[in-house]
């Protein structure tokens, strides 16, 4: 028997017993029985059809918990009918996209749910985007309807949007204007949609941080959708009495498998529009959370709270943290498993490819910087040059082949984004990495990022890994900048710990030194405040490249 099949078995068999414990398949009477079959045949495999079997298994269970207050699952699904119903009578014609620019609250998961129940394909659009950027994408994907939160309604105005706008969520203290609001939808009462009969397609951006934000659109197939919930079964073992915090914001992939999960099970959904570290230690107690959802930028920042330790005894009620969305440092990793025990699991993927790999709290506690081993149902290649196989420990291109089929961009108003390659079903990710003797994936970096310095090839990750490894370096980027003499030399961008004194450079470097050759020695250090990233946490070198570090 191969490795591989080992592990798949292993993982299924995980699986099982998970689902078998999770609540997933709580008996329910005749009533219930059809009430769910109705459910299946109207909504199909949506996110409209996981809300609405959470409403007749637990109708009384509170779904939502925000800003705003909390909101149970029968309320949730009314609301959401009402929307949809609502939605189908006032739009020109029927709704054929839904675009949602929302921050985390009830009012994202309310328009998700009345889109689907529409068979409307639903546009996740970035919360963090420029105006410009904003007005762009806008014209590019081009919704029949646009639900947006009110601090977007200038760019929205500016974008001349044409289709029907809908107000999500007010700004505090903001006067009331003559916009229509999903409150408003809520209260009308109209029919109810025909039913859904087609795969209801789901678009998400790419994170953009080399250029526009690209669309990729995901029809959601039952078998897809069905592997990916065996992974997470097997590796998260959710459960429906879970109380989830996510905080990775909803648009993006990784928050919005965080966000579908507990509602698929009946969990309760613990979000803020936008994360403060202090005020999610504080919900992880008050709400005793069982579940915490973050990417990896949120989870330092916990790990600098200086009452971290202090209210340990308090998060008795915390079973397993989960992240993914952007690299995790491997002393971030042994930071979180030092403060809330072996907890934490790590998921690798992408907006092309979906999930790729993930790491159990075992495979981190073994190799804190893994990737983890392969989600079922998805094949991973690490390809050279020429494109033949690496051999284990070989650094090559990561190439993946998943249930959630790479067709393309979305295509622009004015051009074509340019396509992944494709190499025998399997997509080009952009990443390079390696997979270990234990068939563990490790990644060495972006292929865009690589450095070649004096004809070496360095990758930024290992030498940002020693630098936040030094106890008085919170944060660490290195690039590489135009060298006459070298072709490139790295500079490191550094954010010192709080309270920490402010090394001169030679004693960095003199860190570096022990463990690396000296090519890998960043020739400058720049001290900032914070390094800037986007939403879902990575960092944005293109904004570091134009910094002025003469």
């Amino acid at each position: 028997m191969s490795s591989e099949l080992g592990h798949s078995i292993r993982r299924g068999t995980a699986a099982l017993s998970a689902i078998a414990t999770s609540g997933m398949f709580t008996p329910l009477g005749p009533r219930k029985l059809v009430s769910l079959a109705r459910s299946l045949v109207r909504f199909g495999p949506t996110p409209a059809m996981l809300i609405a079997a959470s409403a007749i298994r637990y109708p009384e269970r509170v779904a939502v918990i925000d800003e705003t207050g909390q909101m149970t699952y029968r309320q949730l699904q009314q609301r959401a009918g009402s929307i949809a119903a609502a939605l189908f009578a006032l739009a020109p014609a029927k709704p054929r996209s839904v675009g949602i620019v929302c921050r985390n609250h009830r009012g994202f998961v309310e328009a998700m749910s009345a889109g689907a129940q529409l068979g409307a394909e639903l546009v996740f659009i970035n919360t963090e985007l420029p105006s410009q950027q904003l007005q762009a994408i806008l014209h590019r994907h081009t919704p029949d309807v646009l639900i947006y939160d009110e601090e977007y309604a200038d760019a929205v105005g500016d974008a001349q949007f044409a289709g029907l706008r809908v107000l999500a969520e007010r700004e505090p203290g903001a006067d009331a204007s003559p916009m229509l609001t999903l409150d408003d939808l809520a209260g009308q009462r109209h029919p109810a949609p025909p039913r859904v009969r087609r795969a209801v397609k789901i678009t998400l951006l790419t994170s953009g941080t080399t250029g526009l934000a690209k669309g990729v659109p995901r029809a959601v197939k039952p078998r897809a959708l069905a592997l990916l919930t065996v992974t997470a079964m097997a590796i998260v073992r959710l459960r429906s009495t879970d109380r989830v915090l996510v905080a990775p914001p909803f648009f993006h992939g990784f928050g919005l498998l965080a966000l579908l999960g507990p509602l698929a099970l009946g969990g309760t959904i613990v979000c803020r529009s936008r994360f403060d570290s202090q005020a999610t230690l504080d919900d992880i107690t008050r709400h005793r959370i069982t579940v915490v959802m973050a990417v990896p930028v949120m989870l330092q920042r916990l790990l600098s709270l200086p009452d971290l330790e202090q209210t340990a005894s308090t998060r008795s009620a915390l079973r397993v943290i989960v992240t993914g969305a952007a690299p995790i440092t491997a002393a971030t990793v042994s930071g979180i498993i030092d403060a809330f025990g072996p907890i934490l699991v790590s998921g690798y993927g992408s907006t092309e490819a979906g999930l790729v790999t993930v790491a159990t709290p075992a495979d981190l506690v073994a190799a804190p910087n893994t990737a983890g081993r392969t989600a079922l149902g998805v094949s991973v290649r690490i390809l050279r040059t020429d494109r033949s196989e690496a051999k284990a420990g070989e650094t090559g291109m990561i190439f993946v082949r998943s249930g959630l089929e790479y067709t393309g961009y979305t295509p622009d108003a004015t051009a074509t984004a340019s396509a992944k390659e494709v190499v025998d079903g399997h997509v080009n990710t952009g990443d390079m990495g390696h997979f270990d003797t234990q068939q563990r994936l490790f990644i060495d970096g972006r292929s865009d990022d690589m450095i070649v310095s004096g004809g070496e090839n360095v990758f930024p990750g290992e030498v940002e890994d020693r630098l936040v490894a030094h106890p008085g370096i919170a944060d660490a980027v290195v690039i590489g900048i135009p060298d006459a003499e070298f072709g490139q030399v790295l500079h490191a961008f550094i954010v010192f710990a709080p309270g920490a004194v402010v090394l001169p450079d030679e004693e960095l470097k003199a860190h570096l030194r022990a463990g690396f050759e000296r090519y890998k020695v960043p020739k400058r250090f720049v001290v900032l405040d914070e390094i800037l990233r986007n939403a879902s946490g990575k960092v944005l070198r293109t904004e570091l490249q134009s910094h002025d570090i003469a």
